[in-house]
């Protein structure tokens, strides 16, 4: 004999927003600039959800961030590419693991974080085709942040930033 629990579908919900992107080489503005680029986009959402019914009322949908923006500027010319990216997340409900092992929610702190992309391409010669990239993701040490009810920090991670070097060769 025991006590089984297990998760249910609730009772319904919304989710809207809208998400604009652009693309724009810059060689458009003046030829000075061929080779250069920027990609931006952003997105605004909301979301109401009823995982448990009436019981609890209407609730964020988890990991759904109501703000979310990107702008990444790049070169690429000549076998060489470079790439710095920007990614704004606002604030939003986390599903995390609670006490017992069950399902918990708390609010996640918004976070900007920004990665860098170096490569190259051999363009002539014996080794042409080989590739050279270098990555490092996270550049500023954004941590991740858990907030109480009323704002304040609960749990702080940082993960620190990661680099990765590669090499190929293409033929």
């Amino acid at each position: 004999l025991g006590r089984f629990t297990k998760t249910v579908n609730g009772q319904g919900g919304t989710i809207s927003g809208i998400e604009l992107a652009a693309s724009v080489p810059l060689n458009l503005l003046t030829p000075m600039l061929d080779g250069f680029g920027i990609q931006a986009s952003a997105s605004f959402q909301d979301s109401k959800i009823k995982p448990f019914g009436d019981v609890v009322g209407a609730l964020p949908l988890p990991g759904l961030s109501k703000n979310l923006a990107t702008l990444t500027a790049y070169y690429e010319k000549y076998g060489f590419s470079a790439r710095v990216a920007g990614r704004y997340r606002s604030k939003y409900v986390g599903e995390i693991q609670a006490f017992g092992a069950d399902r918990g929610y708390t609010t996640i702190d918004q976070e900007t974080v920004t990665d860098l992309q170096l490569g190259y391409e051999v363009q002539s010669g014996p080794v042409k085709g080989l590739n050279f990239l270098l990555q490092v993701n996270n550049v500023t040490n954004e941590p991740y942040r858990e907030l109480d009810g009323a704002g304040n920090q609960t749990k702080l991670d940082t993960y620190g930033r990661t680099f990765l070097f590669g090499a190929s060769y293409k033929f």
